[in-house]
């Protein structure tokens, strides 16, 4: 058990490394920051289905806000289902209508992703953009689909959200993967 913990912690910090240091530079042309714009990023992780979690980061004005990150432990089992666990995710964050709202909302992954986070959106009929970010095999960000002006204007804080929701959730993941080590 020790031997497999300590492979996927080496493996977690390697994704972490690329994640920081990795390439985006084939992505379109660059879009600055915009003040006014709550971007709001979600990431699940889990090992194998196993103590899956969500989390939500958010970038205003270009930085990080990390007062505003947010942890969610998945409650549903989803063995793995990363479009479940993101659609709850989502549906535990847009019920907490006391927190901002935001202008853009960033998924990590595929037209698919982007899908499940329209789907909540429209379920809660909020009109909010969303883009999701497509991963190479390196986990390093290759492209960003939705809407175009969005993707434009926005470029650079969609990154930035992304990249901190991603090592939001492997973070969080350990942590909660330790102390389910630690109790067995």
């Amino acid at each position: 058990k020790k031997t497999l913990f300590a492979l996927a912690h080496i493996q977690d910090v390697a994704l972490l490394k690329r994640s920081m240091f990795g390439s985006v530079s084939e992505l379109p042309s660059p879009g600055g920051f915009d003040e006014r714009r709550r971007i709001e990023a979600y990431d699940v992780a889990h090992l194998g289905g196993a103590d899956t979690v969500g989390v939500m980061t958010v970038v205003s004005g270009g930085e990080a806000q990390k007062s505003e990150y947010r942890k969610f432990l998945i409650r549903e089992t989803t063995n793995g289902n990363d479009f479940a666990a993101l659609e709850e995710l989502l549906r535990r964050r847009f019920g907490h209508s006391e927190w901002p709202f935001p202008d853009l909302v960033v998924v990590d992954g595929s037209h698919l992703q982007r899908h499940v986070a329209e789907s909540v959106l429209r379920d809660f009929a909020l009109d909010i953009p969303v883009v999701s970010v497509v991963k190479n095999e390196y986990h390093q960000p290759k492209g960003i689909l939705g809407p175009k002006k969005e993707r434009d204007a926005h470029r650079d804080a969609i990154l930035l959200a992304n990249s901190e929701s991603h090592r939001f959730a492997i973070s969080f993941h350990r942590k909660r993967r330790g102390k389910s080590f630690l109790k067995q």
